[in-house]
């Protein structure tokens, strides 16, 4: 039974009314909200922006309505039960691993840092170790960039407002301009590369975990020796492309 709060927050209120929109409305406009709210159309668009700079919501920079965004993703999985996120992507994890005999992870990203969640470990002797619970740079790792490649280009900007960038190796990309054409490499073959950009003798490919309404909910990682993994770079993209879309099947 719902309870009124008996002394209502109203910026709080609205907040929740509009993310509560969506439920009916899958694309919001300033308009609706400014109509549902009973507040000026200049009001509305603050609130959708606010919400948006939190990573609640997100712009389509063609229709410019406000849908879902990966943190409104993110804190569905996590109320409707995270270990059954977990362990649906340990069982693609541990596939990964089999099929490519490197080690396999489950990320997230947060501002412009990747988190690693969950992974799997390979069973070679010279491998990439686990990094659960560990943060990095986003835009020197393959999963950050496969992340950052789903953000429309004005929240990329706001994430990265100086030219220049900081962490990751002297191979990392190290200004915003080249950031923003290599996430347009990810967008044309579907999956980001780390080639020795993170780390030192390590490689990893990585490709974005969309849920059926097509939010990032996150990214699956391979990663192993730069010798031996980079090597194989197309095999591997091709096998956490697959395990990352079939995840995705299996997400509300």
């Amino acid at each position: 039974m719902a309870v009124s709060a008996a002394y209502p927050v109203e910026s709080i209120d609205n907040a929740a009314r509009i993310l509560l929109m969506l439920v009916e409305k899958p694309s919001l406009r300033v308009s609706d909200v400014s109509a549902e709210l009973g507040v000026a159309r200049s009001t509305a668009h603050r609130m959708l922006t606010t919400l948006q700079a939190r990573d609640l919501l997100r712009q389509d920079v063609q229709t410019k309505g406000y849908g879902p965004g990966p943190a409104l993703a993110r804190l569905g999985i996590a109320v409707m039960g995270a270990v059954s996120l977990r362990d649906e992507a340990r069982l693609l994890l541990e596939k990964l691993v089999e099929d490519t005999s490197e080690t396999a992870h489950l990320l997230v990203l947060e501002g412009t840092e990747t988190v690693f969640i969950e992974g799997v470990e390979s069973q070679q002797v010279i491998r990439a170790g686990l990094r659960t619970g560990q943060r990095g740079p986003a835009h020197a790792s393959a999963a950050g960039k496969a992340l950052l490649a789903e953000l429309p280009p004005e929240e990329l900007r706001r994430r990265y407002p100086g030219a220049r960038l900081r962490g990751g190796t002297e191979r990392a990309v190290s200004t915003r301009r080249a950031l923003e054409a290599e996430l347009e490499k990810v967008r044309e073959t579907g999956y980001a590369t780390n080639l020795e950009e993170s780390e030192q003798d390590l490689c990893a490919v990585a490709a974005t975990i969309r849920n059926r309404q097509g939010v990032a909910c996150g990214a699956l990682s391979v990663s192993g020796p730069a010798r031996r993994a980079g090597a194989k770079l197309a095999q591997l993209g091709d096998a956490v492309t697959k395990a990352a879309t079939e995840l995705g099947t299996r997400l509300s």
